[in-house]
């Protein structure tokens, strides 16, 4: 198998957001219960108001653990996370040494939790600080570090319309919102001045694995057990997300938007829409919303989905569709393939026609957002 020569296309990373950003930028409102990062004895936490503190870890400090073969608790100093975690130019010299040529950037574990928080005011100032400096961050080579913006979903949708638009002004490439909304389905009618100012933007339109509205992260670890927690937020709540939004008939009323599903995996992908066709094909006539077509016809004309080492997932692209698959290195994440990403793309893509390792790890997603292929 050829490696492409250019350099992969990450379809999925994320940043470590600085301990200081809101404490510094929050409106005076909130300042002082503005997110921040304490220190406490058994290790860093997160800190925003409303949530349970989070303790740092399985993002940038923890990986220097996983690079020497020893991740033995997420306790960690958010000091000691990986420069480039939140440093452009240490990002840029990251991406050459694991083959990356451009990379969409997410938020880190700090900014995902944001979709939680019951205030729609706080949210919504804690999530326009965010994408001013994600957008700062993203300005030091702009070809190469694509930045998702967050939408604040709480409060009056317009607010969510209003930052799309502010964070597509921005340079922003791509818009994230929650994946499971059970408190607010996307089946609902609410969404539509979203849906019609979004497909008008143009941009790709994001859920990510971690991202809900109801409950919180540590709550899932406490009450759950931490395996269980990691698979209900990195592959059931993408599931949820990709359901909700093919039944929810938006790519049909509006058929120029593109979804991502990113970070949840993809060897489930074929199943779940051979379950919901035969749905489809059995109850069309009194399901509601009324679709007109498959929901896979859909999901082939509209979505996208992001995996780092599923070897399951390549094996079904045939079904899923490989122009809708996108590699993603998930840097500075644990689970992720850095810095040794050639090896694990050639690994996972043993036997695997060369024109098509290029589409996944490379060209779908220098199409989706506009790169040079």
């Amino acid at each position: 198998m050829a490696v492409d020569t250019q350099g992969y296309v990450s379809a999925d990373g994320h940043v470590v957001e600085p301990a200081d950003l809101w404490t510094t930028r929050m409106d005076k409102r909130f300042r002082d219960r503005a997110p921040r990062v304490e220190a406490r004895e058994d290790a860093d936490y997160y800190i925003i108001d409303g949530l349970t503190p989070f303790p740092v870890g399985l993002e940038g400090a923890t990986m220097e653990d996983k690079l020497a073969g020893n991740i033995e608790t997420m306790a960690s100093r958010h000091a000691d996370t990986r420069p480039g975690a939140w440093d452009p130019q240490q990002r840029l010299l990251d991406q050459d040494l694991d083959h990356v040529r451009a990379e969409v950037i997410y938020a880190g574990a700090f900014g995902l939790q944001f979709f939680t928080l019951q205030d729609a005011e706080y949210q919504r100032e804690a999530m326009r600080v965010y994408n001013d400096w994600l957008s700062e961050f993203c300005a030091a080579a702009p070809d190469r570090l694509l930045g998702a913006g967050l939408l604040p979903v709480r409060g009056p949708l317009e607010w969510a319309c209003e930052e799309a638009e502010r964070c597509a002004k921005q340079g922003l490439r791509t818009l994230t919102i929650p994946a499971d909304v059970p408190d607010r389905s996307y089946v609902t009618s609410d969404y539509e001045r979203l849906w019609s100012t979004l497909e008008d933007i143009g941009l790709p339109v994001a859920t990510h694995s971690g991202t809900g509205t109801a409950e919180e992260f540590y709550s899932k670890y406490n009450r759950m057990g931490t395996g269980m927690a990691v698979v209900e937020m990195k592959m059931f709540q993408p599931m949820r997300g990709l359901v909700d939004l093919l039944w929810s008939a938006a790519p049909q009323r509006y058929s120029k938007l593109r979804f991502v599903i990113a970070e949840g995996g993809v060897g489930w992908i074929a199943s779940m829409l051979g379950f919901m066709d035969h749905w489809w094909n059995d109850h069309r006539h009194w399901m509601e919303p009324k679709l007109d077509e498959k929901p896979s016809t859909y999901f082939k004309r509209q979505f996208w989905a992001t995996f780092e080492d599923d070897r399951a997932g390549i094996q079904t692209r045939d079904i899923i569709g490989v122009d809708r698959l996108m590699w993603g290195a998930d840097y500075p994440h644990t689970e992720g393939t850095f810095p040794r990403s050639v090896e694990q793309v050639a690994k996972d893509f043993a036997g695997v026609p060369e024109g098509e390792v290029y589409q996944m790890v490379a060209g779908n997603a220098a199409q989706l957002y506009g790169l040079d292929q």
